[in-house]
């Protein structure tokens, strides 16, 4: 697995899609578009392909893709319609761009062609306790640097849920 950070403009999400599927299937590769905005870091992004790889191999996947089964997961909701929420949107983007099996180099090389590398901002905490339904007392708890944690366990609460 590959991840690229950096911005996308975007005029027409699904003209970018088509474009990055592109890449992706000339790879052998699926690729991934999460934004920034949304997404705890990169153990999230790592902890929500693991579960959608387990999905698809024992067969109880909710998406018929592999990339929106990775969004359900990283969204830490059952419905498509809410996880598409946590990929592209027209305007400007902060994302992580993943890249998972085939050949991972040449196509994270292909999407520079699409997304304008750079680091991106680390996401709000307020918003993401917002996003994930994380709550005031939890993040006292814990204290608000491990909200990636909770944000992990909100999308392990997937398979719970099925």
């Amino acid at each position: 697995m590959k991840i690229v950070s950096g911005k996308i403009d975007v005029k027409n999400v699904s003209e970018t899609l088509a474009q990055i599927n592109e890449i992706a299937d000339s790879c052998g590769s699926s690729v991934v578009i999460f934004d920034a905005e949304k997404t705890a870091g990169k153990r999230h992004i790592e902890s929500a392909v693991f579960h959608a790889k387990r999905s698809f191999e024992t067969k109880t996947n909710i998406a018929r893709t592999f990339a929106m089964e990775v969004l359900v997961y990283a969204s830490g909701q059952r419905q498509c319609s809410l996880a598409s929420k946590f990929g592209l949107h027209t305007g400007e983007n902060a994302v992580y761009a993943v890249v998972i099996d085939g050949k991972e180099d040449e196509a994270a090389e292909l999407l520079k062609t699409v997304v304008s590398v750079c680091e991106v901002a680390k996401a709000d905490v307020r918003r993401l306790a917002k996003e994930f339904d994380i709550t005031d007392e939890e993040l006292s708890v814990v204290g608000e640097e491990r909200i990636e944690e909770l944000v992990i366990e909100r999308c392990a609460m997937v398979d719970a849920w099925k």
